[in-house]
């Protein structure tokens, strides 16, 4: 339960939330609301869940929480991409299925995410997410590490965080039972949000790790200037910041920080496929404007979504505004790296 009853309305989180920039959404006033009248405001489907407002409370109320709990049941304002991604989830969750068999005997498992169906469905963003795994599995290869490539269902991040508790619950039952009989001890993903879902909502008992976690091992030397986009999974909910940036000096690149990164980077603009619209697209807009202004030709980042929807906006038809730089994972852009040194 969160602990919002602390709050004491300073209006510090509507001072510094994103989409305070571009909208009336006011964190305080969905707490106020729901204690003391106990209705639903638009407010807790427009939030971003992004993890900035709750490290700069001063009563460390856990804002996140509330908007997950207060989504519980209850239908969200507006999925993106007419809810498709959340319509496999479901179905996905409704499939028994049968468990795959081990796809070899390492203790090692790779989980590539949802990436195949981020490739069937977002042709109009021109990203090759299917070349995310391709690369993540050569890198491990590269380190001596051989993984089972594990073909779980989706580990359900969306729809826990639409309010669809049930069908994450489903998804969550599968695949505890995908990884207790593949026999892994390590679980590997090139995922934030699967990084934040396994290691936060799942109680695996294994060791969760993020594919950037690893990269800083691979001695490659490259000599570029890249500028780094953190997500708020693997930034703010998880607390890595760290790895993504050794991952790419370590290997030689230039790392040139935009004017917001770590704890203060700002959100994409779209949180669990919600609120793909104009106000989101503006805080978009910020974020590629901070990267441009650092001179980089190159945009890392370490989630798909954030790549996807980075690549939308700047492949998207009659653009106010054309970006000359590259929006690249950060698996992938390695890979490219050790590929050309060959």
């Amino acid at each position: 339960m969160s602990n919002v009853q602390s709050c004491y309305q300073c209006g510090k989180c509507t001072s510094i939330c994103p989409m305070r920039r571009v909208s009336k959404t006011s964190p305080r006033s969905s707490i106020y609301n729901a204690n003391i009248y106990g209705f639903e405001t638009q407010d807790i489907w427009t939030c971003l869940t992004c993890g900035l407002c709750p490290q700069e409370c001063p009563q460390q109320v856990d804002f996140l929480s509330f908007i997950r709990e207060e989504r519980q049941g209850k239908q969200p304002l507006a999925i993106a991409h007419l809810g498709v991604f959340t319509e496999l989830a479901e179905l996905s969750s409704r499939l028994n299925g049968n468990i795959a068999e081990k796809s070899g005997d390492s203790k090692i498992g790779f989980f590539p995410g949802c990436v195949d169906s981020l490739d069937l469905f977002l042709h109009d963003v021109k990203t090759n997410f299917g070349e995310i795994t391709t690369s993540s599995v050569r890198l491990l290869d590269k380190l001596g590490m051989k993984p089972q490539v594990l073909n779980m269902k989706c580990c359900g991040h969306d729809v826990l965080w639409q309010g669809k508790k049930d069908v994450f619950n489903g998804l969550k039952e599968y695949n505890k039972k995908y990884i207790q009989e593949s026999g892994i001890d390590t679980l590997v993903t090139s995922c934030a949000e699967c990084y934040r879902t396994f290691s936060k909502d799942y109680d695996l008992g294994i060791k969760v790790i993020h594919t950037s976690q690893l990269w800083d091992k691979l001695g490659l030397k490259i000599n570029q200037d890249v500028t780094y986009h953190d997500p708020c999974r693997l930034g703010r909910h998880m607390g890595e910041y760290d790895a993504p940036r050794k991952a790419l000096t370590a290997n030689g690149v230039t790392l040139k920080e935009m004017e917001h990164s770590k704890e203060k980077a700002l959100c994409c603009g779209v949180s669990n496929f919600m609120n793909c619209n104009e106000q989101t697209k503006a805080l978009r807009i910020a974020r590629m404007n901070e990267a441009e202004a650092t001179g980089a030709k190159t945009l890392i980042t370490t989630c798909s979504k954030c790549l996807a929807h980075f690549n939308c906006l700047k492949n998207e038809k009659d653009a106010v505004k054309k970006y000359d730089f590259d929006v690249v994972d950060l698996s992938v852009f390695l890979a490219r790296q050790l590929e050309a040194g060959k």
